[in-house]
């Protein structure tokens, strides 16, 4: 039985890792099936050629534009369900074809299992843009149209939909009407490298940032320069640490310049705390691994949900958590962290100051994160995955 797992964008972003996580259990702890690989560009080809495995093929399919009436045929059989033009099937299409693939799985909202006659199951990780006004500057009207009609029509042609957690789900059946019965909750876990590299001890983790000349306590926060990341606040936080608290703390951030780079990088610049804040940009992952073992505490003040991933990469490397309060994160969180509002940088500020003096609340957190993370498995993630994938084949009988 052949199962195509769909691969887009970069190695940063979020969806890779999330699909890294999928691709990963489901080759290791599920072997009655066959895995294609399907990468868009030979860019994502690179992230998925670790795989070793019998039970794999690895497709790198056209990553040409298509053309002005695929792209035409493609919305008017959304719409209206019949093409305006008669084309032949898509190179893509006849790429696929002969691989066999009965259900896709497309971690991301596309069409691209609608377009090429394929049963899928989509993931839809969020709807934020349904919460604009919390982020105005993230999304236009532009752009809300064209997610809005991307996730909407995604879910409503999948044999099953995909969502992190009961608010996640809530969203898709509110916003979109999708049914019920047609959503599975499945919550997200870290990336394979994360149990690779877990048990790294804290000399290990030393000798390996050695080279970046770091000091000896730092906050680490992981995340791209988006602006709905919310580093300028952050930023703020620790400025007034030093200034009215009369405490200096250090903060590691990682992650691919993006849109609030700039801006960001300015703000750093411009205050007198610039010292205190090291940019390292894009690391591996074994140093990813180094800075959560090494740092006093991530702090993840994002704007976004419902979940995320990095509160989840700590608890199971042994990183103290402070966390937003935002969406399902609570839930996902729940006692193993402490959270704060992140449009409150006054609240942000004291839930920092707590854990940076506080080693008692630092190793309670610790404990509690470690049974929290005790049951977020590849195994069970891949048995989870599973389940949906049959109900899908029985969905196509």
């Amino acid at each position: 039985m052949n199962i195509g797992i769909m691969f887009s964008g970069d190695k940063a972003a979020g969806v890779i890792q999330y699909t890294l996580s999928i691709a990963d259990s489901l080759i290791r702890y599920s072997k009655r099936f066959k895995y294609n690989l399907i990468a868009y560009s030979a860019e994502n080809l690179k992230y998925i050629s670790d795989f070793n495995s019998k039970n794999i093929n690895s497709i790198l399919i056209s990553d040409k534009k298509h053309t002005l009436k695929h792209r035409i045929n493609l919305v008017s059989e959304l719409l209206l369900n019949k093409s305006v033009f008669s084309i032949q099937n898509s190179q893509e299409f006849l790429q696929l074809k002969k691989y066999k693939i009965k259900i896709l799985i497309i971690p991301f909202a596309s069409f691209y299992g609608f377009s090429n006659k394929i049963p899928y199951i989509v993931s839809i990780p969020d709807l934020m843009q349904k919460y604009y006004p919390l982020f105005p500057e993230y999304y236009s009207l532009r752009k809300r149209i064209k997610r809005n009609f991307a996730c909407k029509n995604a879910a409503k042609h999948s044999l099953l939909t995909i969502a992190d957690s009961l608010g996640g789900a809530d969203d898709l059946n509110k916003f979109y009407g999708i049914p019920r019965e047609k959503i599975r909750i499945i919550t997200i876990i870290p990336a394979g490298y994360i149990y690779k590299y877990k048990n790294m001890s804290l000399e290990i983790s030393e000798s390996i940032l050695k080279k970046f000349n770091l000091p000896e306590r730092f906050l680490f926060y992981p995340a791209q320069f988006w602006y709905h990341k919310n580093h300028i606040r952050l930023v703020k936080s620790l400025k007034i640490l030093k200034n009215f608290y009369n405490v200096k703390i250090y903060l590691v951030l990682v992650g691919s310049p993006k849109e609030s780079y700039k801006k960001i990088m300015n703000f750093i610049k411009k205050s007198d705390i610039s010292n205190q804040i090291i940019c390292l940009d894009y690391v591996s992952d074994k140093e990813i691994v180094a800075l959560y073992k090494k740092a006093v505490a991530l702090v993840y003040p994002s704007l976004f949900g419902p979940t995320n991933i990095p509160p989840l990469e700590a608890m199971l490397l042994g990183t103290p958590v402070i966390c937003s309060n935002l969406f399902s994160m609570p839930d996902q969180i729940d006692d193993a962290g402490l959270l704060f509002n992140p449009f409150e940088v006054k609240d942000m500020t004291d839930k920092i100051y707590k854990i940076w003096v506080d080693k008692d609340l630092r190793n309670d957190l610790i404990r509690k994160g470690y049974k929290k993370a005790k049951n977020i498995t590849l195994e069970r993630y891949a048995k989870q995955w599973e389940a949906v994938i049959d109900e899908a084949l029985e969905r196509i009988k």
